[in-house]
Parts: structure tokens; C-alpha cells; sequence
């Protein structure tokens, strides 16, 4: 689930998204007596735009729909810069 958007770009139908996405990476393992514990991290992923198609203005709305999709997120570097 998205926390917040830290980037988009469009490239014609080609959407590119930067977001702090709970529970991206492991940050605790698993142990004898207690579960593994998962962090937010910032994400990438990309998907394209059906033609007749536009993505909402607003950002709460944006968030919605990005989480809807179920995209596939990929983790970041921790030393990734823009």
C-alpha cells in the first residue's frame, strides 16, 4: 500500500512512479519466537495508460488508484538519488 507519491513522470501511455510503499523490505527476520517485521521504503514501478484513460489530479485519489492496480514495486537502492 502507497503512503505517499514522491515521483511521477508520463511518457506518452508509459507511467513511471516513485512512493513510499509500506511494508517494501524486510527489517527484521524471522526468529524462534517472533515473526518477520517488514518497513516502508521507496518503490518503483512503471505500467501504461490505456488511451482514453487519464490518472486523477488529486493526490489521495491518485494513491487510490495506484493501490488498485496492485502494481509490482521494486525496491530502490538505499543510496538511489533522483
Amino acid at each position: 500500500m502507497i503512503i505517499s507519491i514522491d515521483k511521477i513522470e508520463e511518457n506518452k501511455d508509459l507511467i513511471s512512479v516513485i512512493a513510499l510503499v509500506e511494508d517494501a523490505f524486510l527489517a527484521y527476520p524471522q526468529t524462534y519466537f517472533d515473526p518477520p517485521e517488514y518497513g516502508p521504503a521507496l518503490c518503483q514501478t512503471s505500467f501504461y495508460l490505456d488511451e482514453d484513460e487519464n490518472l486523477p489530479q488529486d493526490e489521495n485519489n491518485l494513491i487510490k488508484y495506484l493501490n488498485e492496480l496492485n502494481l509490482d514495486w521494486q525496491l530502490l537502492p538505499k543510496d538511489w538519488e533522483y
